[in-house]
């Protein structure tokens, strides 16, 4: 055992402090709104291309 809770035990209560489920959903949808959005971003970056040559390909 390493002494530690289980999520499923403190979720609840995480949850509730938060804002509730829906708050926890829109937050949810925020980041992942925000990961999709840097993502198209980074790869021409990582391949180092500039905005010009990115077009073009």
């Amino acid at each position: 055992m390493t002494g530690f809770p289980k999520w499923s035990d403190i979720r609840a209560d995480i949850v509730a402090d938060s804002g509730g489920e829906e708050a926890v959903a829109e937050a949810r949808r925020r980041d992942q709104a925000y990961i999709d959005g840097f993502r198209p971003a980074e790869r021409p970056k990582r391949l180092g291309l500039s905005q010009t040559e990115d077009k073009a390909s």
